[in-house]
Formats: C-alpha cells, sequence, structure tokens
C-alpha cells in the first residue's frame, strides 16, 4: 500500500484519505466527458487512482489523462488563496452571496445534476445563469428559430454519408476523434470509409489533410472563411466565372462533380471556427439554406458539432426546465430571458455583477476573471487561473470520479458516464446544495 494525500480529517467534516492502493484493474468502456461525441469506447488501465489511456494511437489521450491527481492538484478549498476546511468555505460563501447585489452563475462545464442544482441555487438567490459558449450555441438556435435546418445524428453520418463537407479549420482539433468514431469509421453498416468523399473547405492544416487522406478521398478547398456564403450560392445556382473570386473554375466543377453523385450528403462546422469571420450567422445560414435547396432532389444535412464544455447539457437542461437554453435571470418564482441583458460577456465586461459563480468540472485550462469582481470558482482540481479566485472549492470530475449523464453532440443521445476513481472529492451537486 501507498499513501499518496493524507488530509486533515476535519477539512470535510467527514473522513478523507487519499490512500493509492496497488491494486491493478482495466476498464474497456469508459465514456469520456471531454468533448461532446462522448465516445464510449476507451480503455484505461488503473493503478490505484491513477489511469493511463490504453487506446494505441489515441489522439486525444493525453486530454483525459489531465484529470489524473497530481502534486499540483488543489484538493483542499481555498480563500483568500490560503487553503481552508469545505465547511469555513461554504461559510464565506453563503455570507457573500447574501451581501450582493447581482450574481452571475457562469457555466464552464458541467453534468446534469449539477445542471439541476444550479437551477435550484439560481431560484434561491435570485442569479442569472449562462453558459461560457452561448454566443456559438445562440449563432445555431436562432438559424433553427428563424428559418429551421435539416439536421442528422452521428450514427447517421457514420452508415449512410458518402460525402461530407467540413467547414471551418480546426473542428478536427475540438473534436479529435470526429474523423475516426464518425467520418471515417471502418466499421459502417452502409458505406466504406474508402470510398467516401471529404471536401474540406477553410483553411485546415496540413496533417490533418495527410490524415485523412489514409482512409477517404479529400478535397481540400482552401478558402477565407468570409466567402462560404458566397461558394454556396455558387454551388446552388448558375452564376457566372467572373463571380468566383477566390475559387478556380477547376476546384467549382470538382466539389459540383463530387455533390452530383453523393446519395447522402452531410454539412458539417463548429460554431467557433468561425468566432472570427465577419458575421459567423450569415456563414452558418448559407450551408443551412444550401441544404435545404439540395433535399429537393436529393438527401443531405447538416451536423453541427458542439463545444467541448458540456454546451448540449447545459442546453437540454435549462430548455426542458425554463423554455430557454442560457441567459437567464431568476426573479422569485418566476424567471426572464434576453439575450443581450443576461450576456454573460456583456455583464462581466461592464461589471453589472458583483459577484460570479464559476462552475468548472471538464476543463482545468485556464479561466479567465474579472479582478473587480468577486469570484467563486467550484471547480476541477487542476483548474487554473489568469489570477486566483477569492474561494475555491475543488469538486469530483463526471464520468472520472462520480458517476453523471450528459448529452452528446447531435442532441439525440443521453450518455451515462460512470466513476473510475475515488479519491473523496464532493460532486457539484453536494457542494451547491449545501450553499441552496
Amino acid at each position: 500500500m501507498h499513501i499518496l494525500y493524507l488530509l486533515d480529517t476535519k477539512l470535510y467534516g467527514y473522513h478523507v484519505e487519499y490512500i493509492y492502493m496497488r491494486t491493478q484493474k482495466k476498464i474497456k468502456d469508459l465514456v469520456c466527458p471531454f468533448c461532446s461525441l462522448h465516445c464510449d469506447d476507451i480503455k484505461v488501465s488503473m493503478n490505484g487512482n491513477r489511469f493511463k489511456v490504453d487506446n494505441k494511437n489515441l489522439i486525444c489521450a493525453k486530454k483525459i489523462e489531465k484529470s489524473n491527481i497530481k502534486n499540483s492538484s488543489q484538493i483542499l478549498p481555498i480563500i483568500n488563496n490560503k487553503t481552508s476546511t469545505l465547511s469555513e468555505a461554504l461559510k464565506a460563501i453563503k455570507k457573500n452571496l447574501l451581501d450582493h447585489r447581482e450574481i452571475l452563475l457562469l457555466n464552464h462545464g458541467v453534468d446534469l445534476s449539477g445542471l439541476r442544482s444550479m437551477l435550484s441555487f439560481a431560484t434561491r438567490y435570485n442569479c442569472i445563469i449562462d453558459h461560457i459558449n452561448s454566443k456559438s450555441l445562440f449563432q445555431n438556435l436562432n438559424l433553427m428559430q428563424r428559418s429551421g435546418y435539416m439536421a442528422t445524428s452521428l450514427t447517421e453520418i457514420k452508415n449512410r454519408a458518402d460525402v461530407i463537407i467540413v467547414f471551418g479549420n480546426k473542428i478536427f482539433e475540438k473534436s479529435p476523434r470526429l474523423l475516426d468514431k464518425v467520418l471515417q469509421s471502418k466499421n459502417s453498416l452502409c458505406t466504406d470509409a474508402r470510398k467516401k468523399e471529404i471536401i474540406l473547405v477553410g483553411n485546415f492544416n496540413t496533417s490533418a489533410v495527410q490524415h485523412i487522406k489514409k482512409n477517404s478521398k479529400v478535397t481540400n478547398i482552401k478558402l477565407d472563411l468570409d466567402k462560404i456564403p458566397h461558394l454556396m450560392r455558387l454551388l446552388s445556382s448558375n452564376e457566372t466565372l467572373e463571380n468566383l473570386e477566390v475559387l478556380s473554375k477547376t476546384d467549382l466543377n470538382k466539389i459540383q462533380k463530387i455533390i452530383s453523385k453523393s446519395k447522402y450528403l452531410v454539412a458539417t462546422w463548429t460554431n467557433s471556427d468561425f468566432s472570427t469571420a465577419k458575421n459567423p450567422e450569415i456563414i452558418i445560414n448559407s450551408i443551412s439554406k444550401y441544404i435545404v435547396s439540395y433535399n429537393a432532389t436529393k438527401r443531405g444535412a447538416c451536423a453541427p458539432v458542439a463545444g467541448s464544455l458540456g454546451d448540449i447539457t447545459s442546453s437540454q437542461a435549462l430548455a426542458w426546465m425554463t423554455g430557454f437554453a442560457s441567459r437567464i435571470k431568476f426573479i422569485g418564482t418566476t424567471f426572464q430571458h434576453d439575450r443581450i441583458s443576461y450576456d454573460s460577456n456583456i455583464l462581466i465586461e461592464n461589471n453589472n455583477v458583483d459577484v460570479i459563480v464559476h462552475i468548472s468540472t471538464l476543463n482545468p485550462n485556464k479561466i479567465k476573471l474579472n479582478k473587480n469582481i468577486y469570484n467563486i470558482v467550484i471547480g476541477h482540481p487542476n483548474s487554473v487561473f489568469d489570477h486566483k479566485p477569492d474561494i475555491f472549492i475543488p469538486v469530483g470530475i463526471p464520468g472520472i470520479d462520480y458517476d453523471g449523464i450528459m448529452f452528446r453532440t447531435d442532441n439525440v443521445v443521453s450518455v451515462a458516464l460512470k466513476n473510475i476513481r475515488d479519491i473523496k472529492l464532493p460532486t457539484t451537486e453536494n457542494i451547491i446544495n449545501q450553499l441552496s
């Protein structure tokens, strides 16, 4: 037996020991909570409470292993940069919440149970709730509400799509297994990955293009993202060559020929790739309009890929319970929705809130904090900040430290997360319920 951490038994109000038994075991079906694909075939080896990904050449192995506890991990609460007990941290938070003017509850990624507890908390303290990626979320929602769009599921893409147009530049970095699990799956029911045609539109790096070439036919069209609406018009109409601008006639003819032979066309993108474009909504709308017109004679669908911070889980839960996906202000037993007034970026930039409760259980990457606002973080034990929060309470990671439920990017599947280690950190739901 090797003891890695032994904590004061009074810190959490119950006995807490981090004892790593040298018991080794293998897990073959870990459901990954760290991106919106939620792959369910992750193999890990457990050595005590440390884990190592066993899948050969798994591109996202390091991302998963970042959740191992290490010497720099913060496993105890902190108040004003000093280690504290949980009871002291909770007491300090309650005091500050009671003295507040306006509270922002900012979701950086949490599972369904954590989301539900956030709603109870918001009702108790009249909070505003927003998700850190809500800007991208509302771009798709705007399209769906104003004109609708024809969507498909990951299963349909895997089994039926023979031509896939991928727009953007970093979608494969943000969803690393999109290719081998969906777009180029080797166990597709109806299509052979080697016969699939993948058209890249944007500015994809050379390594991504070469990787796709190993298993499918690929056409790489380098194009300024702001030119995508123009390309969509060209593909759906008979505009003259003079209007092609940056696209050659050869490339246009090649794309048209590939698409004309398709039996199931899919257009996919991730909204964050368009964040630097002049008008992301025009880009997304142009893709959707093209797919709608394409369905007049053939079959095609859109497949936007969501962010990796529980974006879909958040929007699903809030939409079920309030009718709105984000940017909601709770007032007593009622609530209001306003996409501008309750936009967290605007609220923080203008100092329109005096307390922010950050909930971040999925990603340890740096969280930006406004020094002029009181910051409470309930989060990942490996969290990094641009400056220290006023109060920090470490919690477990869903799918690693406790069971949970999250929703896949296509909105049609909920996945069950199972814990693989037991380091006695509290759940998000447990902490928030104690504050509600």
